[in-house]
């Protein structure tokens, strides 16, 4: 039995640690392939929301043709943007597999606009992708992932998906002789092998994105389990999502609150309460999807629960201790309770130092029953004054290793009996009992406060306001740190699930480069937000954004810390890209040509940008008027002649009123020969 615990709790760990992935990308509904005909088509198969229930599964065989599956029709326009995801079980079948080591097929998947017609419009499709099949490992999951998918299925039409095998060698002679003895199988409609479709359906203006952990856990028959959804609302407006599952069977399923107002840019939370029935065996379970529906979009998540096997227990509660006389049988009434799930008989028996005895030994107690067993135990006449003894009472299950101990003090005294001062020691006792209830609600509100007020999360940001021009983007870098003490065995590592919110103007645009970060204790990591302003951004418009970092599996709303965008005048910013002259080497009065090539490197066009050439700090010669667009640049030829001796050369370009740049270049002495430009 403990083994078997031991394994259903390892492959519990293995589940969550491949769960954990899947937050970079739970946004998305989800679509089950069935094995039942869609509506309005005799060719393709059913996929919707619902879970497979069977145990049995269904096969298609690519070899025969495409297999294609196809949503109910959608009652009103639907917006695809995102990553779609189709996660497949494909099956290599070979009539003996032991004596063909490997097989390989290759697999090609299509995502279609279905019309009402049955006329199918390819949407997105994976390359030709191959599948390695070794020995009598013939089934594997592959998941096809159709990026940046940008579509709009309107009303009406049905979303389709079409598996299809490629470089099919079988199909031709001679190999098509051994064709009957092969098959490619797409897997589905089973709790073992659920092949499904994920699409980010009506995420462009924000969507909703639904969180649990963990979404797979047990319970006994009979008892209730509760998953916690966090519900994000990545929209720019306030949403009241509604959450719904379209299960209909024995178990018991709520959700509390089936109806959730969500802040824009944030998340609020509702229970999900799942009963099996009481006769359930263990090891059944149920496999639910929860649907959310709000103004911005939909999501949906899944949720499976198992019944937990049955488990022994005890429990042995102690009376208090007592005093008594050399000679006397004091009696201690002990109350021995059924922990477990199942009917269970324990042995009892007694350990004293003095003489003792139980009034029965053995007791049979059904699950969650209790009794009283009577202890006794006998003072010896030759009992020292203040000697004590320890009585220990143990209940072992007879029908597992399951035991438990409780152990009273019985101290002897030769003087006993009430004492004069009676009064006096019940006020002891009050004002005893009146400090330990006012530790116990210290205690409790220390508890409280360490849990409600307990930081999970430190958000800090160096420079959080800053100025951009209309059309430009600001980037800040956000620190997250992991406030809690390093464990071994990452027992306080943690996942932070990050989002933007904040008073956004429209057309504006802030974006984090992570969407999850997981950190140990004690850890810290830097993540980047982008915050781009658009074109026709007015002067007076800003932006405050927060950024937003919480802790999966806390019952926490994390952190956040706010930071603003500003817009300003767009700046000219003019440089001197080259200077060169000619002649390179010049006499006195001889007239020299300056090749000059100005650039603008900043926001907005210069238009009335100037270049005045001066020689030994006296001008000769300007060029004025220039119109110079943003990162584009201008080439002017500025003559001039040489002047006796050396020719310094400075040249200036400016955008007036202000002044930009300026560059220096100096000739050497002697007016007739000049000299070579020195950088």
């Amino acid at each position: 039995m403990e083994n078997r615990r031991l394994f259903t709790f390892i492959v519990i760990i293995a589940a969550i640690f491949l769960v954990l992935p899947s937050y970079t990308s739970a946004q998305g509904t989800w679509f089950w392939l069935h094995d039942e005909n869609a509506p309005g088509s005799s060719t393709a198969l059913l996929m919707d929301s619902s879970n497979p229930a069977s145990m049995v599964d269904a096969k298609q065989d690519l070899n025969v043709g495409p297999a294609t599956w196809y949503t109910p029709p959608f009652q009103s326009d639907q917006e695809i943007y995102g990553d779609v995801s189709i996660s497949l079980f494909i099956e290599a079948y070979f009539l003996r597999t032991d004596i063909l080591p490997l097989q390989a097929r290759i697999i090609r998947v299509f995502l279609l606009d279905v019309s009402p017609s049955g006329v199918e419009d390819e949407i997105a499709s994976s390359p030709a992708t191959p599948m390695f099949f070794i020995s009598n490992d013939t089934i594997k999951p592959k998941t096809f992932v159709l990026g940046n998918v940008d579509y709009t299925i309107s009303s009406g039409h049905s979303l389709g998906l079409r598996v299809e095998k490629t470089v099919d060698l079988i199909s031709h002679f001679p190999f098509s002789v051994l064709s009957p003895f092969f098959a490619t199988n797409v897997v589905y409609d089973s709790t073992a092998h659920p092949s499904s479709v994920k699409v980010p359906f009506n995420l462009t203006q924000g969507g909703i994105e639904l969180d649990c952990y963990p979404q797979q856990r047990s319970v006994k028959a009979g008892s209730e389990v509760t998953y916690e959804i966090a519900i994000w609302n990545q929209g720019g407006q306030d949403d009241t999502v509604t959450l719904s599952t379209g299960y209909s069977g024995s178990w018991d399923v709520e959700i509390d609150p089936a109806t959730v107002k969500v802040e824009a840019n944030y998340l609020n939370y509702s229970d999900v309460k799942i009963t099996p029935p009481a006769d359930a065996q263990p090891g059944s379970f149920l496999n639910i999807t929860i649907n959310a529906q709000g103004s911005g979009g939909t999501a949906s998540i899944w949720l499976n629960t198992t019944v937990a096997e049955p488990v022994y227990g005890v429990k042995v509660i102690p009376p208090d201790n007592k005093e008594g006389k050399p000679g006397d049988t004091i009696s201690y009434t002990f109350t021995v309770k059924n922990t477990g799930d199942l009917k269970d008989t324990y042995s009892l028996s007694l350990n004293s130092g003095w003489t003792a005895s139980l009034d029965k030994q053995s007791l049979t107690l059904l699950s969650g029953e209790s009794a009283d067993v009577v202890a006794s135990v006998e003072i010896p006449l030759d009992a020292e004054n203040g000697s004590t003894d320890k009585l220990t009472l143990t209940a072992q299950s007879q029908n597992s290793s399951k035991s438990d101990s409780a152990s009273v003090t019985t101290t002897a005294l030769l003087h006993g009996g009430t004492s004069s001062g009676g009064g006096k020691d019940i006020l002891t006792i009050v004002t005893f009992i009146l400090f330990v209830l006012g530790v116990i609600a210290l205690l409790i509100a220390a508890i409280f406060l360490t849990i409600y007020a307990k930081k999970y999360v430190i958000l800090g940001c160096e420079e959080r306001m800053k100025e951009i021009p209309p059309g430009y983007s600001a980037d800040y870098t956000i620190t997250i740190k992991n406030p809690l003490e390093k464990l071994k065995g990452g027992k306080n590592r943690l996942n932070y699930k990050l989002a933007v919110g904040g008073d956004i103007p429209d057309k504006w645009n802030a974006e984090l480069d992570k969407d999850v970060v997981t950190l140990d204790g004690g850890e810290s990591t830097d993540i980047n937000l982008h915050v781009k302003a658009p074109e026709d951004a007015a002067l007076d418009e800003w932006a405050s954004v927060d950024v937003i970092a919480k802790p999966v599996g806390k019952r926490s709303k994390g952190e956040k810390i706010n930071v603003a965008a500003l817009i300003r005048e767009p700046k000219v910013a003019l440089e001197l890209e080259s200077v060169e002259h000619e002649p390179k080497t010049f006499k006195e009065g001889e007239k020299v040509i300056s090749k000059i090539v100005v650039t603008n490197k900043g926001e907005a066009p210069a238009t009335n940008a100037q270049v005045v050439l001066y020689v030994n700090d006296k001008e000769k010669n300007r060029v004025g008027g220039l119109v110079i667009p943003v990162d584009g640049h201008v080439e002017v030829d500025i003559p001039w002649v040489a002047e006796p001796g050396e020719n310094r050369v400075t040249v200036k370009v400016m955008q007036e009123p202000a002044e930009s740049k300026k560059e220096e270049s100096k000739y050497g002495e002697g007016g007739g020969e000049g000299g070579e430009r020195k950088e």
